[in-house]
């Protein structure tokens, strides 16, 4: 065996030893029937959700849910008004209890600005040693000082009062060898300390990121994190004196502005995350060159040292790629009423990409919307409308009574559709060239002159083959 095989292969054996199974089960009557998700949040860059099991309750209401950690970690389930969430550590068995079912109302499932109430899931057998315990009773008390001493922290900048908040702190939630309770308590204090120095962010910065230990998945550490670092390029460029020293960094130059970072006292790994979060928020802010900045990130691919951050730019990248206009469109797998599966084909026509509720009022009007858009259109685009619901019956009644002329198709995998195509509310539209590129994405509402668009782009692309 190779010596680079034999470090793959020992690499992969670690892994699989580090990491455990978790498992949550319990008994949830009210969610009979339907699915439930658990994700996290790996990194507090791009913040997107990565799943980690899912499963339907069944109709007795018993669930089971495993997957395989390597570290504790904060993991979330959106339970329709509720975001429910508990610490899981590896190795661990939950015995759960959810919420209270209680859906959404439609005007909360349509608006795009909801956000579920964060719910402590009930955990059968707490006991006040368990992390989830002391995680928390340290956040309920963290909160309760916040709230008695607003005007001394915000207001009057009391160092007396933050000194007092903090002993009392930790003196009531020593840590011992607790890595995640560790870095809640630490991130934590260092957001009060930020309340006393803003806008200053020099001292906080220094003794709460360049050289420390990098939790990547920490909820605390993120929220830290960008607190200090959101906008970044921005806020850099609109100083005269750092418009040199951000210059790596604007030419997508990654490892000069790593470099650069590390002259300014950042380590290596910290330099590279604080590297790859600033190209990416400003590529979308829209005040550099984006192609520049997805040089830099496309580099950082090859030249990021630090493992775990290497692991997931990759998923960082296609956030901005993924659903660009002139790229090819994400893999799409549709199904029958048959339960026949095929993939999305645009048969050398424009296509006009449709994803529905039946339960949405504002999908509904736009499905009639459509009716009207085929007969006119029909013979140089495709409509191909997708259902999203969690039960067909709801779009089988609706098809049934709406008389439309598609068939009936759903996504195969509804959360796998939903996120490549980042759809948050329905409907959602999108607009693809004979080739499968996104030419609109997302596309206007046919309710919103759509048809106006899409001739202009019709006509433009005939004249373009003469």
């Amino acid at each position: 065996m190779s010596r680079l095989l034999l470090l793959l292969f020992l690499s992969l054996l670690f892994e699989s030893l580090a990491a455990q199974n978790v498992t949550l089960q319990g008994i949830a009557k009210d969610y009979a029937g339907k699915e439930i998700r658990f994700y996290c949040y790996p990194e507090p860059i791009s913040h997107q959700p990565k799943m980690l099991a899912e499963s339907t309750v069944h109709p007795d209401g018993t669930f089971l849910l495993a997957f395989k950690l390597d570290q504790s970690i904060e993991i979330y389930a959106d339970l329709e008004k509720f975001r429910g969430t508990l610490v899981a550590e590896p190795g661990a068995n939950y015995q759960i209890g959810l919420p209270p079912y209680s859906p959404r109302t439609a005007r909360e499932a349509a608006s795009p600005y909801f956000e579920p109430d964060l719910y402590w899931l009930d955990i059968i057998g707490l006991q006040s040693s368990d992390l989830n315990f002391r995680t928390r009773k340290f956040l309920t008390e963290y909160n309760n000082e916040l709230s008695r001493h607003t005007l001394d922290l915000y207001q009057k900048k009391s160092t007396d009062t933050l000194k007092s908040i903090l002993a009392r702190l930790d003196r009531n939630n020593p840590t011992g060898k607790d890595h995640y309770l560790n870095v809640l308590k630490i991130c934590n204090y260092g957001e009060l300390e930020y309340i006393l120095t803003q806008p200053e962010k020099g001292s906080i910065v220094q003794k709460y990121i360049k050289t420390k230990e990098l939790s990547l998945s920490h909820p605390a550490y993120q929220h830290l994190f960008n607190a200090l670092f959101n906008d970044y390029l921005i806020r850099q460029s609109q100083n005269i004196k750092q418009k040199g020293f951000i210059l790596p960094a604007l030419k997508g130059d990654f490892e000069g502005w790593v470099r650069q970072l590390i002259t300014d006292g950042f380590g290596r790994e910290q330099a590279e995350l604080l590297a790859v979060k600033s190209l990416y928020d400003g590529y979308y802010s829209g005040k550099f060159d984006k192609g520049l900045l997805l040089k830099g990130l496309n580099e950082a691919v090859a030249t990021v040292t630090f493992e775990p951050l290497k692991q997931l730019i990759p998923g960082i990248l296609s956030k901005i790629t993924a659903l660009r206009e002139g790229a090819k469109a994400p893999a799409l797998l549709l199904k029958n009423k048959n339960n026949g599966t095929f993939s999305l084909q645009t048969k050398g026509k424009f296509l006009y990409l449709a994803f529905f509720k039946s339960d949405s009022k504002e999908s509904r009007a736009e499905l009639d919307s459509l009716v009207a858009l085929e007969k006119k259109l029909g013979t140089i685009l495709t409509i191909l409308p997708v259902s999203l619901d969690e039960n067909s019956a709801g779009a089988e009644k609706l098809w049934s009574a709406g008389k439309y002329p598609w068939e009936l198709l759903e996504a195969a995998d509804r959360n796998k559709a939903s996120a490549d195509f980042q759809v948050k509310t329905v409907p959602a539209f999108f607009l693809l060239s004979p080739d499968q590129k996104l030419l609109l994405s997302p596309a206007l509402a046919p309710s919103h002159n759509f048809e106006a668009l899409f001739l202009k782009i019709y006509r433009e692309s005939r004249f373009r083959k003469q």
